[in-house]
């Protein structure tokens, strides 16, 4: 097993840290699917504003690809349907019953029948758990990665230790880790914290750990260090309880739509892991002492919004006046961004090898072309927000970084 200690990006912190021992049970009343975790999505609904609908039943469709539908991760209602810039999607919010009622299931196909896996991905709501890289996009329907890189390693201590939420379903998690093999020709990497291996590694599976910084936990720092990408290429990132999910939809038919999130940080009471639905309303699963400074997101990538985004997996509750975390999170910015002083800090903020001043530079004034020189399509949101947290220019990189992609996206369609 490859083992890789990363030295540069932010340092974790252990405060406020979770027992890791028991998981709650606490689900969700409302739960949304939201436009900010698919980038470019422009929605084809097929239901309405009140309508009911049952755990696993497709909500929408992605219009450039019918075969890639959204499904509802609980029973309930059809609360808010609402698009955003272009007709993308903004928001498709549910409120529960309160009952426990799934869609038909799907009939289970061999696991050595790559196309049908494909199609069952698609059409049951399990494709939208896989993010490109290059450009962060779903990926299209007929797209065959070089390889895939299993996220398991969540390099910060206030977020759910993997092992924990494998607890019992070992299993399933292999077999969903073999039915991603048959998506790519390549290898697929499981990438996890020191240890013994989360799975048996084969000429198919290879596993590797990574330690060190918070940016370990990265799938970008992943795929820099095993098979970066180049001009040309393609790879896919995927989280480990989405592979647990994409075991268990082709071992029993059925949309998983629930996950195991963490509420951490020094305002945390107490520090936790909860079993909630996916796209959870942040102010339904905390504690109302919790609620006016809770975050999603951990404390590298983690952002001011109302619920759960697609990729997270833990909230974040610092301690101190609304006024000090805002300042700690740098949210309240100068509307107009001062100038870019380099620093120490962005030196060391990145994993990548990418000089940061020079990309920081070029996201400020939309020179995608040297961006792209400069290494820009191994990165994503995520990979950015330690930039933005250091720089004095007060800019917010993750969204200069998405519009850059999408130029560069544009131009290579």
């Amino acid at each position: 097993m490859k083992h890789f200690h990363i030295k540069r990006g932010e340092k974790a912190t252990r405060q406020g840290a979770p027992k890791q021992d028991v998981i709650e049970e606490q689900g969700a009343v409302s739960v949304a699917l939201l436009g900010s975790d698919m980038p470019g999505l422009r929605p084809k609904f097929e239901v309405e504003e009140g309508e009911r609908v049952q755990a696993g039943q497709v909500l929408f469709r992605d219009r450039r690809h019918r075969e890639v539908a959204y499904v509802s991760p609980i029973s309930g209602n059809v609360a808010t349907l609402s698009f955003g810039a272009r007709r993308t999607l903004s928001a498709c919010i549910l409120t529960s019953d309160g009952e426990v009622a799934h869609s038909p299931r799907v009939v289970p196909v061999g696991a050595d029948d790559g196309f049908a896996i494909r199609e069952v991905l698609q059409g049951s709501g399990m494709w939208s758990a896989f993010r490109t890289r290059p450009f962060g996009r779903t990926p299209v329907p007929d797209a065959r990665p070089e390889a895939v890189f299993v996220n398991a390693c969540h390099a910060s201590p206030l977020a759910p230790d993997p092992r924990i939420v494998l607890a019992g379903k070992e299993d399933v998690f292999a077999r969903g880790l073999a039915l991603l093999t048959k998506l790519t020709e390549g290898p697929v990497f499981l990438c996890q914290l020191p240890g013994a291996p989360l799975s048996k590694g084969d000429d198919r599976l290879e596993v590797a750990s990574f330690s060190g910084t918070m940016a370990a936990g990265l799938s970008g720092t992943h795929i820099d260090r095993l098979r970066p990408v180049r001009a040309g290429m393609e790879v896919w990132s995927i989280g480990y309880q989405d592979v647990i999910a994409i075991g268990h939809l082709f071992e029993t038919g059925l949309f998983m739509g629930d996950r195991v999130i963490a509420i951490s940080g020094t305002g945390a009471l107490p520090a936790r892991l909860v079993r909630t639905s996916l796209g959870a309303k942040i102010a339904e699963v905390c504690q109302p002492e919790e609620r006016a400074c809770a975050l999603a997101g951990d404390a590298l990538t983690g952002r001011d919004a109302a619920y759960l985004g697609r990729f997270h997996s833990q909230i974040t509750v610092p301690d101190g006046p609304v006024r000090q975390r805002k300042r700690f999170w740098q949210a309240n910015r100068a509307a107009i961004p001062s100038a870019l002083v380099p620093t120490g800090a962005l030196d060391h903020a990145l994993a990548p090898d990418i000089l940061p001043v020079p990309l920081l530079r070029a996201l400020s004034i939309g020179d995608s072309e040297t961006a792209e020189r400069l290494g820009c399509l191994a990165l994503i949101e995520e990979d950015v927000a330690a930039l933005s947290r250091h720089c004095t220019s007060g800019s917010r990189y993750d969204v200069l970084l998405r519009l850059v992609l999408d130029d560069l996206m544009a131009d290579a369609a």
